[in-house]
């Protein structure tokens, strides 16, 4: 799922990171925010290793749809929210 995310951060060009980061530090519907010395000079790997250390996988999944629409990237966020869903229902499926 980490690599999903970083998959996803991928695609944004450079101004749109600083936007996606801009939102991260400002915190988002019941996200608290990044520390913006956190995130100072971060790249796209540093960003998902911060997403991930204060949100969880799952909630770095969902910050990131968060901002992804709020950015009106909605293709990218319906393709991880897709692509996220099926890796959480192989998870389950695999514990049984």
């Amino acid at each position: 799922r980490v690599k999903q995310l970083l998959f996803t951060l991928n695609d944004l060009e450079t101004e749109e990171l600083k936007t996606f980061q801009w939102y991260l530090k400002n915190g988002m519907e019941g996200f608290p925010c990044i520390p913006k010395s956190h995130l100072e000079n971060s790249n796209r790997p540093d960003t998902v290793d911060k997403m991930v250390q204060q949100y969880g996988q799952d909630g770095a999944a969902e910050i990131t749809q968060l901002i992804l629409k709020k950015m009106r990237h909605n293709q990218q966020a319906e393709a991880l929210r897709t692509k996220h869903s099926e890796n959480k229902a192989g998870e389950i499926m695999f514990t049984f």
